[in-house]
């Protein structure tokens, strides 16, 4: 069992010892907490290195440009300096307490009790600290235990954990997704079912990024399924769920790594016709490209089969793009019975994904350089000789395209 982190790579950063170096004196002390610690000891990529201190915020702050490091007040009220050290941000935070609570927000104090900083976090395994030697810090007695078990728990009473934070109703299920391993926690689960209303009370764009988080994930199908059984993805999302469709787009990741991503998993979740994806779009505050994202590939899925050659899958590649062809494609796939070794459906995807997409050789300036005057029929020109060029494979040049061009009468020659 892992219970030091002295080789760390992150811990051993240049950076990241700048920072301990800055605010680790006169009596404070610094630890890493939360996302970098879990996932070193899951062996999970790390991103984000956040830190905890002793030190108050202006303190912090003060001490960081002494050193010669940046500090920007990003978060002061709530006890946040973000320290920039050698081009690279760590949010440092204060140790807090709370005082009082009211859903999201909470007033709290500044403290040095590392016990009382744990105890107002979420779950067991986000509550480990690291310190500049690598020395794992449990303050919970649980955490450590809890992350190499892959077992998601709420610290302390679930229900009071929630009711500091509604958007923990969501987290729970995001992090079981993503690194939980057997049953979901019962507690957890109990006082996730009981409080899920308290999800109607927070913003769309919040409740949204955490599902975009949670579709994702490596156990995304049982738990997208735990939150369906428990009425949870019907707040989230309202409508029906294809419940199997998701299933199937998952185990298409298996040949295709473009099955992971997030908006198309959401459209063969809940996208049966276009009114779903303005639904959806309007409750997770979806951004106008990946509305339009879904909204494309959900009307281009009804054209793609596993019949189809490879000059037809090139015209869909022409008409439509890689990604949103590929996109469309994926989702036809998973609506259909076939499963993840169809090889008509596997052709398919290899063709739309090594071809590139052709590009018409002929324009408007062409036929006018030719004598022909602007207007309806020049648009009916351009459709014509744009069918030659598809009939032809996306063979013919621009100059075989236009040989015998039928100029209109008295143009010249």
């Amino acid at each position: 069992m892992v219970v030091h982190l002295s080789d760390a790579p992150w811990l051993v950063n240049a950076s990241v010892r700048a920072v301990f170096d800055a605010i680790a004196v006169d009596g404070d002390e610094a630890r890493v907490v939360g996302g970098a610690v879990r996932n070193t000891l899951l062996g999970e990529p790390v991103g984000d290195i956040d830190i905890a201190t002793t030190a108050e915020p202006h303190t912090v702050a003060a001490r960081a440009k002494a050193a010669g490091l940046k500090a920007i007040p990003t978060g002061i009220d709530h006890g946040t300096i973000t320290v920039v050290s050698e081009g690279v941000p760590y949010e440092v935070t204060t140790l807090r307490e709370d005082v009082e609570t009211f859903g999201r927000h909470a007033v709290v104090r500044f403290s040095r009790d590392w016990a009382a900083d744990a105890a107002r976090r979420d779950f067991t395994m986000n509550a480990l600290y690291v310190d500049r030697h690598g020395e794992i810090h449990d303050p919970t007695g649980q955490g450590h235990a809890d992350c190499i078990a892959r077992r998601v728990r709420f610290i302390g009473d679930p229900a009071a954990r929630i009711a500091e934070d509604y958007l923990r109703v969501l987290r729970f299920f995001r992090f079981h997704a993503h690194y939980g391993s057997g049953a979901i926690d019962a507690a957890g689960l109990s006082a996730v079912i009981a409080a899920r209303d308290g999800l109607r009370k927070l913003s769309a764009e919040r409740v949204g990024h955490e599902m975009l988080k949670i579709l994702p994930a490596l156990h995304a199908v049982e738990t997208v399924e735990a939150m369906a059984e428990t009425g949870i993805i019907e707040i989230v999302a309202g409508g029906v769920m294809r419940l199997e469709d998701f299933a199937h787009l998952d185990h298409l990741t298996e040949f295709a790594a473009e099955a992971h991503d997030a908006i198309l998993r959401l459209a063969a979740l809940a996208c049966f016709v276009e009114e779903d994806v303005e639904r959806l779009s309007d409750r997770l505050r979806l951004s106008n490209a990946q509305e339009k994202r879904m909204a494309h590939a959900l009307a281009a899925s009804h054209g793609f089969s596993p019949a189809l050659d490879e000059l037809a899958a090139r015209e869909k590649l022409y008409r439509l793009g890689h990604r949103t062809a590929i996109d469309a494609a994926l989702l036809a796939w998973c609506r259909d019975e076939a499963g993840p070794e169809d090889q008509g459906w596997r052709r398919l995807i290899v063709c739309l994904r090594n071809s590139d997409v052709p590009v018409f050789p002929v324009a408007g300036r062409d036929l006018l350089g030719l004598g022909m005057k602007p207007g309806p029929q020049m648009g009916d020109q351009l459709r014509e000789i744009e069918a030659r060029w598809i009939a032809s494979g996306f063979t013919l040049s621009r100059t075989g395209l236009l040989d015998g061009f039928d100029r209109e009468p008295g143009s010249p020659r």
